[in-house]
């Protein structure tokens, strides 16, 4: 037989898995919503029908349709630090930020980012807010990962000592040049068949002006991403 406390602990969890559930329910009605109506147009109470919660729930989870776009934007961003959760001591500077590449290719493109992008330009005169958020809960964020890893590839000697903050400034230039302004003049933009060729010609232009040619695997590393 479960005690009072077993079943306070057990309806606690169902309680917050329930509530997770909704959360992330809300954040895919949003999102759909501001890419098919735009961030004026998108209605609280249309995001709260389309996820099948009450209004009363939806503004229980976010007070405003400013602080949910700045969730969507913040939640999609946050995935791209994901596919390097695992332990990285023994990947190669070049395995990390093809990686990397990779998953910022997949966020933009099939994550839908910058159909996001498209929303908020079409915003910033009536809600520059918005490109702010997008600016510092995204870009910045994003940036400021991508450094921290580089930085840990100079410390173990895989980098050259440099301005990281610039070096990774140089990735992320060349690689929109392939991924977010074909998308921001096109409707739909597919990832083209050629793309994994591309994000490996700018990781390699990215090594060849920081690295320092240490491409070989070996056992003793400091720990990177963490």
């Amino acid at each position: 037989m479960q005690s009072g406390d077993e079943v306070n602990l057990g309806l606690s969890t169902y309680r917050r898995s329930v509530s997770e559930a909704k959360r992330k329910a809300i954040l895919k009605a949003a999102r759909d919503n501001f890419l098919g109506n735009g961030y004026s147009r998108a209605a609280m109470a249309d995001i709260a029908r389309d996820a099948d919660v009450s209004t009363a729930t939806l503004y229980k989870h976010f007070s405003s349709k400013e602080s949910l776009f700045a969730a969507i934007v913040e939640t999609t961003y946050s995935r791209i630090g994901v596919v390097l959760s695992s332990d990285m001591d023994d990947l190669t500077a070049r395995e990390i930020f093809l990686a990397l590449a990779d998953a910022y290719s997949t966020q933009q493109i099939e994550g839908r980012i910058n159909n996001l992008f498209r929303v908020v330009i079409a915003e910033v005169p009536t809600a520059p807010q918005l490109a702010k958020s997008v600016y510092e809960d995204g870009t910045l964020r994003s940036y400021a990962y991508l450094q921290k890893v580089a930085d840990a590839l100079v410390a173990r000697g895989d980098f050259k000592p440099h301005n990281t903050a610039d070096g990774v400034r140089h990735l992320g230039g060349m690689l929109k040049e392939f991924i977010v302004w074909p998308a921001l003049f096109s409707q739909e933009f597919p990832k083209p068949d050629d793309m994994k060729k591309n994000l490996e010609a700018c990781v390699d232009t990215y090594l060849k002006m920081y690295g320092t040619g240490m491409n070989a695997k070996r056992p003793e590393r400091d720990t990177i991403g963490n």
